[in-house]
């Protein structure tokens, strides 16, 4: 380095030049990228590691809250008011329950596999018995309430609160003996830690619960039930007069099945709940054209009466009138005279049905999945077809695999993991067409005689052939390699 003038002085030190890529700025001590807007380290968390698992913020004190559905935007009593003030919505609720009331239904040992479900005269008399008891429980659930009945009633809180619930009254040894429906709007859920429905867990005395201490004298006073040396809580409270803690209920007391549950709320969103807004404009409209018929005083038409009369004479002529027309369908269809020039002023009525009404029934049937065809004209048969074709196998599908799957969860638990319960498919395969299918199959090798077999429930034929793939010829089946050999010879003759 040398030496070169400066404005202070002699005797600064030349120095080599920099580029800018040599030169870095800095505003605080070393560090990286991630300091520069970064996202920086998260918050140490202050809940213990016990909260790790909670399924949602609920409320503090959830459990404390004695309405049921307290933290929900509608309320199980509004959504029952709109089901019944609104006749279409009625009627199709009404509908699905007549769909899944006539559908028969069997129990049945449970078959894996897709061979033959073995003859009822196959099984051991023990398992058939069993098959027997099952079957006359469910035909009576309920003390003179009948399978068709009992599922209507759970059907009718499932469609409208998505609340169905049964209480199950149980034998001094424990064993079931009935299921009785109950109001699932009275049911009040509680939680545990995590949120979730409590689950029972071995009684080691004294026990933790929920942030109270549960010992061998005081937990019935809690509304614990022990079963085998297993504490099940109160998982569901009812209330009754208004919101008042009646009782508290274990898993065991009683069956709670919501169908469409959400990852932020323990209770269910029904049908109803999804239609609110259409159905509130529905009702609205509906009172609209109640009260054009009610308190409506438009005739057919109106005749002007002379110029000359005074307004007090008009107003004498309208009292009379609107007290003949109101409510007076009859009276309403008559010409009519007014004050004016003579002139003949036909009226024209306002339509009382338009592609609104329509709409809004549409937007019913939609969300519960119900052919619209009773409600509108339809441009041809094939599009009602569809429609029936859609709603079968989205909506009535749908409520069958709800209530077997309700009904096979009671099996498995009250009485047998080897039956189950079953819907009995009325004319699900066309035999005909289905023969006929078979049958081109196996003539034309693409399945064996016992793969068609199989198709059709039958058991496999013993002889060899019946498991080769074969062609039909002429002379008879003739396996693919003798037929495509015999092919040949043919064509060098």
């Amino acid at each position: 380095m040398n030496k070169f003038n400066t404005p202070r002085g002699d005797g600064a030190q030349s120095m080599r030049a920099l580029s800018p890529s040599n030169v870095r700025l800095s505003y605080g001590g070393r560090s990286n990228g991630a300091d520069w807007f970064g996202p920086l380290a998260p918050m140490p968390p202050v809940a213990p590691p016990e909260v790790a698992g909670r399924s949602w913020d609920f409320p503090t004190g959830f459990n404390l809250s004695t309405q049921p559905r307290a933290n929900e935007p509608i309320a199980s009593a509004t959504l029952r008011e709109l089901a019944d003030s609104y006749d279409p919505l009625r009627l199709v609720i009404d509908r699905r329950k007549d769909q899944l009331g006539r559908l028969p239904w069997t129990i049945r040992v449970k078959h894996e596999g897709r061979g033959k479900r073995p003859a009822a005269a196959a099984l051991a008399p023990a398992l058939r018995a069993m098959l027997r008891d099952i079957s006359e429980f469910f035909r009576e659930p309920a003390y003179k309430i009948s399978f068709r009945q009992f599922v209507r009633i759970l059907a009718e809180d499932h469609f409208i609160i998505d609340a169905p619930a049964c209480f199950c009254r149980r034998s001094c040894s424990g064993e079931l003996l009935r299921l009785q429906p109950v109001d699932g709007a009275l049911i009040k859920r509680n939680i545990d830690t995590w949120g979730n429905t409590p689950e029972p867990f071995p009684a080691t005395w004294p026990c933790i619960w929920n942030g109270q201490t549960v010992t061998q004298e005081n937990y019935r006073s809690l509304g614990f039930e022990l079963v085998n040396g297993w504490l099940f809580p109160p998982a569901y409270s009812l209330t009754l007069k208004g919101g008042m803690p009646a009782v508290n209920y274990t898993v065991r007391d009683l069956i709670y099945r919501p169908a469409n549950l959400t990852s932020h709320s323990p209770y269910g969103r029904s049908p109803v709940e999804h239609v609110v807004t259409t159905v509130n404009t529905a009702v609205r409209r509906a009172a609209s054209q109640l009260d054009y018929f009610r308190e409506g005083n438009q005739p057919e038409a109106i005749y002007s009466l002379p110029a000359t009369w005074t307004p007090d004479q008009v107003q004498r002529f309208q009292d009379y009138w609107d007290s003949i027309l109101s409510g007076n369908l009859g009276a309403r269809r008559r010409m009519k005279f007014m004050a004016g020039d003579g002139r003949y002023v036909p009226i024209k009525e306002p339509p009382l049905k338009s592609d609104f009404d329509e709409w809004l029934v549409r937007i019913i049937c939609v969300a519960f999945s119900y052919p619209p065809n009773a409600f509108m004209n339809l441009s041809n048969k094939s599009t009602a077809e569809h429609h029936e074709r859609v709603a079968e196998e989205e909506g009535l599908q749908t409520t069958k695999l709800f209530f077997s799957d309700l009904l096979n969860d009671i099996i498995t638990e009250e009485f047998s993991d080897e039956v189950e319960f079953a819907w009995v498919e009325e004319d699900e395969i066309d035999q005909v067409k289905q023969a006929e299918i078979l049958t081109k199959y196996a003539e034309s090798g693409i399945l064996t005689i016992n793969q068609a077999r199989e198709r059709i429930g039958e058991e496999a034929d013993l002889d060899p052939a019946a498991s080769r793939l074969m062609v039909k010829t002429a002379t008879g089946y003739v396996p693919i390699g003798e037929a495509a050999t015999d092919s040949q010879s043919t064509d060098t003759n």
